[in-house]
């Protein structure tokens, strides 16, 4: 019997309830049918030309983003504009399009958790956890066990996450505990200082909120979105392997790995 969209849909929302989705968020099925055979399946952070040929070419008919591809409302869909030529080519070729955001960035072994291990360390906590129920939340804690300076801590994330990284803070500083936010997550900068922890992995720092942690004695260490996101597609593919084995089907499932936008050039004697 061939599985549906909607066989991977209910399997999402297992893994990740949708009930914990932020209000303002978009998360399920916003392109294609829930009654859709499925081919194929593939993994991505954000739909794309390139990552729509790619689906094409394999027959990968299903495509599982992390990132809402429509987020805010639609006025008008017109080929010849960016978005609208992607939603034509996915409703063309009877693709059908699958968003989980917020839920796998609150769950235990999410989007957060996922970079934990990319960085071969376990985290014990979330930063904030969800008013009504505890057992979600975002961000994560990690406690060493043994301390190691700000700048040796980002030498070590960068290699290991083979990215670019920043630091605010004083680089000789001592870190026994920090905090890890995939995404955008300096809001949680004072619910960390609440808990006596002064260091934290994140994305997107805006200049502002980075000079007042500079003066609290509060160090980032900024890394590419992308990058920090694009850990939770082993995890989901892991999670739907598994799945598959259940089924007994055999149906392929690729992860389709998308290179940052960002692009770092340090001039001779630049700082």
């Amino acid at each position: 019997m061939s599985l549906l969209v909607k066989d991977f849909f209910n399997l999402l929302k297992t893994l990740a309830p949708l009930q914990i989705a932020d209000p303002q968020d978009n998360n399920g099925l916003q392109i294609g049918s829930l009654s859709n055979p499925v081919t194929g399946i593939l993994l991505t952070l954000d739909i794309s030309k390139e990552n729509i040929s790619f689906a094409l070419k394999h027959n990968l008919n299903l495509i599982i983003t992390h990132h809402p591809f429509i987020f805010k409302p639609i006025l008008n869909i017109i080929r010849d504009d960016p978005k609208g030529e992607l939603i034509y080519t996915l409703i063309k070729n009877d693709l059908n399009l699958i968003c989980w955001h917020t839920p796998l960035d609150k769950i235990n072994n999410g989007v957060s958790e996922s970079l934990i291990k990319a960085i071969n360390l376990k985290g014990s906590d979330f930063i904030l956890k969800e008013k009504n129920n505890e057992n979600f939340g975002l961000g994560r804690i990690v406690y060493l066990k043994k301390s190691i300076k700000l700048k040796n801590l980002a030498k070590k994330i960068g290699k290991l996450i083979n990215s670019w990284v920043m630091v605010v803070g004083d680089l000789e500083t001592s870190v026994k505990a920090f905090g890890v936010c995939g995404g955008s997550g300096s809001f949680l900068k004072d619910e960390l200082k609440n808990l006596g922890i002064n260091t934290l992995i994140t994305s997107d720092v805006k200049y502002h909120i980075a000079k007042d942690a500079y003066e609290e004695g509060f160090n980032f260490i900024i890394i590419d979105h992308g990058v920090s996101e694009s850990f939770i597609l082993s995890f989901l593919k892991t999670k739907i392997q598994k799945f598959l084995e259940r089924k007994n089907s055999q149906i392929p499932i690729e992860i389709f790995e998308t290179k940052s936008f960002y692009q770092v050039f340090i001039p001779k004697g630049g700082k």
